[in-house]
């Protein structure tokens, strides 16, 4: 059946549909993708032969040839103006050596499962390629295309079944029930975690089924949403752009997690300087919080003292960062020890000797940019120093010498 392909349409099968064995294999490689197992995955023979139950006269060798054959067709519109039509195959190569069976994923595969964002997760491809069942996938991809999660929608049962791609089969309502229906239900469920109810819609004085209604609460999407409102609630000040940021988040829960999301959001809080909703983008863009103080440290190579530690506030990082300067191999800096007192704030506060007066600018500067932007970075001729608060995560301080 060749579906409309209309605005907002997208569309995705196997060239050729998948047997038992076939699903069963491609459903452990996605969840070894997903668990990170890169793109080169090895079995056993022993255990193909025991997980795939292949028929007597056929050998793992002609169960691969055909395998390799299948490949995914899709076809989207992307920003709802350019059309893309592809295909995908799953492998590019599988052999044979010492009864251990090598197969090598093809590159766009392994991209529908990763981490990373790309447009094939914009379409759930990730989601459709994990439903064994044709008919699941397709009723998927219906309600997706008319949006209508946690909603509910009439639908004809003429229309449903066509959109299913089994219009001249099932006459029987109970027998679609029992082997189409049921399974779709099931299946979202365990894999998409979407919850479906129906209605029968019978015509008036007749017993006769016409249409279904269905009730479709998306528990991933609820969670989803109330993620994302938890992370919006500390930043929601901050923001003027509300609708603009929350899409983002939420994309982004999506395809890196709410831990990436939510320590980026924190990091944002803290490092910002003017326009925080610009540094948020960039900071979970960029992954900020794991990146932007070791990209800053690769512009120096000669190393003399690094310390990674959680302080309970800046004044705890300060003290310790006096104490680390007594060593005397930082030389000059280390005289700064000699002049803070924890009770000040500033070395301005210390009688005019030309000691203070030298390291003044210095030591101001350090208080200054430690509090108000929860970082600090010194520069003279002999050292430069990196330092970075991050509040309930690591902190970190990076001396280097020139």
């Amino acid at each position: 059946m060749e579906n409309n392909f209309e605005k907002n349409d997208f569309y995705l099968s196997f060239n050729k549909k998948l047997n038992k064995n076939e699903n069963i294999l491609l459903n452990i490689i996605i969840k070894k993708v997903i668990d990170g197992s890169g793109d080169i995955l090895e079995f056993k023979e022993s255990y193909l032969k025991s997980t795939l139950k292949l028929d007597q006269d056929n050998t793992l060798i002609n169960f691969f040839d055909i395998f390799m054959k299948k490949k995914i067709n899709y076809r989207f519109k992307q920003y709802n103006l350019i059309e893309n039509n592809g295909s995908i195959y799953i492998f590019s190569s599988y052999k044979c050596s010492n009864k251990i069976f090598t197969i090598t994923l093809s590159k766009d595969f392994i991209a529908i499962f990763n981490k990373d964002i790309n447009v094939f997760k914009n379409y759930n491809f990730n989601i459709l390629l994990r439903f064994e069942n044709l008919y699941t996938r397709n009723f998927f991809m219906l309600i997706t295309k008319k949006n209508i999660f946690n909603n509910f929608i009439d639908l004809n049962l003429d229309d449903l079944k066509k959109s299913l791609e089994i219009e001249n089969n099932y006459s029987r309502f109970y027998d679609f029930e029992k082997y189409i229906l049921s399974k779709i239900i099931k299946e979202l469920k365990d894999i998409a975690n979407i919850h479906i109810k129906y209605d029968k819609i019978k015509i008036a004085n007749n017993r006769k089924i016409i249409a279904l209604r269905f009730y479709i609460k998306d528990m991933l999407l609820i969670q989803l949403r109330a993620q994302v409102t938890k992370l919006m609630s500390p930043i929601n000040s901050l923001i003027s752009n509300y609708d603009k940021i929350d899409k983002f988040i939420e994309r982004f829960i999506i395809n890196k997690g709410v831990d990436y999301v939510e320590k980026n959001i924190y990091y944002a809080k803290l490092h910002h300087r003017t326009r925080f909703e610009t540094f948020l983008i960039e900071s979970i863009k960029y992954n900020y919080f794991a990146s932007r103080f070791d990209n800053e440290s690769k512009n120096y190579s000669n190393l003399i003292f690094k310390l990674d530690k959680k302080f309970k506030d800046t004044d705890s990082l300060k003290k310790s960062f006096v104490e680390i300067l007594k060593n005397p191999k930082f030389l000059h800096l280390s005289d700064m020890s000699t002049i803070v007192d924890d009770e000040f704030d500033s070395v301005e506060n210390y009688s005019e000797n030309s000691l203070s007066k030298k390291l003044t600018p210095f030591y101001n500067e350090f208080t200054k940019n430690l509090n108000s932007y929860k970082e600090y970075q010194y520069e003279d001729h002999l050292f430069k120093i990196l330092i970075e608060f991050n509040g309930i995560y690591e902190s970190h301080i990076r001396v280097y010498k020139k």
